[in-house]
């Protein structure tokens, strides 16, 4: 029976010895080295994950059928500790997420070795590189008119498409289906105003980027902070003269909007090590 237990003694010891030179093999920053890391972009209504025609009320009272939730996600930059910034290539740095093209993953490649703490990103198509013009970026245009983010050259890009149907607050079970109206919200940069928002993020844990490991950060994207944020949007106020439809592409209504959006992702958590790509 001794034996038994320091044979037990002796592999606790083996297994807490390796458990400690992995995580100092982890701790080790090798020089010139390069890893890759990767966001899933996990799309969700207020805390509910966003289910496409699915109804969704929000704290304005309005139920909201979302057909569509569509965004850009540009020029990503990880942020160390210290504050120093590693500003991924401009030119890779334009990527699409999209819920009805089942559009989640971004995929950085050949990132220095480090220990990175912060993210930062643009929502959106920054106005630097839409004035580089058509064909400094047609591959990337074509990409996103694939899914329904752009308008015509000349007006840009659409950073969000956000589209369904609504049912105004006041709606109640003695009113007809015909009480369920459209909505369409396009946030993009006009001759009035830059939309274009950068957000940062702090990571709950630190993200790793070895060579031969990958990080995988989970953001979650909140679609209701679109409307109800930290300015509250009623749709039914935005219905066109005909009421048929609400449609927010301009105005004072997509500036508040663009300032909700700020709010819109939170990081849920980080994995480390290899093997990690989301599932």
């Amino acid at each position: 029976m001794k034996n038994i237990y320091k044979m037990m003694a002796v592999l606790a010891i083996g297994l807490l010895y390796a458990a400690c030179t992995n995580d100092d093999d982890s701790a080790i920053i090798e020089e010139n080295t390069f890893g890759n890391a990767e966001f899933y972009l996990d799309n969700g209504v207020n805390g509910d994950k966003l289910i496409l025609g699915s109804s969704y009320k929000n704290s304005n009272g309005e139920t909201l059928t979302i057909n569509r939730f569509n965004y850009i996600i540009s020029n990503v930059v990880l942020i160390k500790a210290d504050g120093t910034e590693y500003v991924y290539p401009k030119a890779k740095s334009y990527f699409i997420i999209s819920e009805e093209a089942d559009l989640h993953t971004i995929s950085l490649k050949d990132i220095p070795a480090g220990d990175y703490t912060k993210v930062k990103f643009g929502l959106g198509v920054d106005n630097q590189r839409y004035l580089e013009g058509e064909a400094a970026q047609q591959e990337f245009w074509n990409y996103a008119a694939q899914h329904n983010l752009t308008w015509t050259w000349s007006t840009g890009y659409r950073f969000i498409n956000f589209e369904g149907t609504f049912t105004p607050s006041q709606a109640n079970k003695s009113q007809k289906l015909a009480e369920q109206f459209g909505f369409q919200i396009h946030q993009g940069s006009n001759s009035a105003t830059d939309n274009y928002r950068e957000i940062v993020l702090n990571l709950p844990t630190t993200a790793r980027v070895r060579k031969g490991e990958s990080p995988n950060i989970h953001i979650v994207t909140d679609a209701n902070k679109i409307l109800d944020g930290t300015n509250k949007i009623i749709l039914k106020d935005n219905l066109n003269p005909a009421g048929t439809n609400a449609t927010i592409m301009g105005g004072e209504n997509l500036i508040k909007i663009a300032e909700n959006s700020l709010n819109m992702f939170t990081v849920d958590h980080v994995h480390n090590g290899s093997g990690t790509q989301h599932k």
